[in-house]
Formats: C-alpha cells, structure tokens, sequence
C-alpha cells in the first residue's frame, strides 16, 4: 500500500486519494512512515499528506529508548536497521526519591548515552502510562518509572545543548513501536518457539524477542 504513494505529487491528488481510504488503512500507512496514528481520519489525512509532500528529512542514525529502573534499554540503529551500539540496563537505585534517580541516570547518559547522542539525527523514548490497565490507582511502578523518564529527558536536552547541534527528540507510544516491528518480532518468536514459548504472557515474549531481534542485527 505504501508504494502508491511518492514525495512530491500532485498534493490535491493525494488528499482526495487518501479520504478515499479507510481509517484502519490509513493508519497502518500512518505506521509504516512512522506518522502519529492517533485522531480521526481528517488528521489522518492532513498529517500524511505533510508527509509525502515535504522533502523528506535526512536521517543516517535513530537513538531509541525503552524505559524502566531495572531494565533501562537503548538502541542506536542506522538507516538500514543495523545496530551500531545497545545495551539493557540495571539502573540499581537505592531509593526513588528524585535527589537519589537523577546523579544515577545523568551518569548512565554521561558513559553510555553522549557517544550516540553525538552522531544521532533523532532520539525516540518511550512515551510512558500515567496510569495502568485504566485503573483510577496510580501504581508506586508507574511513578517511579515517570521518575526515570522525567530525568532522562532532562538530561538528554542538556546533553543536546552541550554537542552545539540539533537532534529531533520524540515521545512515542509503545503500541506504535510494536507495530512498527511486529512481523520482525513475531519472526524471532516463530524460529525459538521452545524458549520463547515457556513464557507466559506475550508481553515477556515480545520483550524477550526484542532483546534476540537487536543481538542478530
């Protein structure tokens, strides 16, 4: 579906191409040009035909993160989908208490962080819950990874400000990100299934999968 579509047509033939379709057609277009799904479909359309009708932005380099306290996880992926740098990250705090978390994560972007920051054109992190599984309770884990979040990007702006050079630095929802990969992760699950399949919940297999997709890269 994405091969009808090129930069630089006609912008009133796209528009009217587009309405033609259907929201969920619209969406996975959305999802494969990395374009916010959220809205209705006048959104929709709007924010894909700005897609294909802008020059396309130059992009060589992508650092992602995947948020948590004991299982902080970035990646550093090239235009071709080859991992240049990754690690999965136990940030060991002590307490959770904002004067404990943010010494601890400003280091881990000091000595981890700053060498992709560096050469990156875009940085993605995980956009996090406030609340979980639509209960009005907001849960201690919830606010302790909010925590982590708040910091990281805190630092991650002080670390763009220090290089002098300027990275496009996105919150993304994880429901986007498991779309994006959803055939590449259902692939490493299908080819380990005695492994991948003794975990119970897809959530484990996906974040186990996901660990398995960025080691063969």
């Amino acid at each position: 579906m994405l091969r009808i579509f090129k930069r630089g047509i006609n912008t009133d033939a796209l528009s009217t191409s587009l309405q033609a379709k259907r929201v969920a057609d619209l969406k996975e277009i959305a999802t494969g040009c990395g374009v916010l799904t959220s809205g209705n479909k006048p959104d929709l359309v709007q924010r894909l035909t700005a897609h294909f009708t802008l020059p396309p932005p130059a992009s060589s380099s992508i650092l992602s993160f995947d948020l948590g306290y004991r299982n902080l996880a970035y990646c550093h992926l090239d235009a071709n989908k080859t991992v240049l740098d990754w690690a999965r990250v136990d940030l060991d705090l002590p307490s959770f208490h904002p004067s404990v978390v943010a010494p601890i994560v400003r280091q881990f972007i000091k000595d981890r962080v700053m060498q992709n920051l560096e050469v990156a054109d875009r940085v993605i992190v995980e956009l996090q819950r406030n609340r979980s599984n639509g209960s009005h309770n907001i849960l201690e884990g919830t606010i302790r990874v909010n925590c982590v979040e708040a910091i990281l990007w805190t630092g991650l702006y002080e670390g763009v400000e220090r290089i002098h050079r300027q990275v496009d630095m996105t919150p993304v929802l994880r429901q986007n990100i498991d779309r994006a990969w959803k055939d590449e992760i259902q692939q490493v699950i299908a080819d380990d299934p005695q492994r991948l399949g003794k975990l119970k919940s897809s959530y484990g297999q996906k974040k186990l999968a996901g660990v398995y997709l960025t080691q063969i890269q």
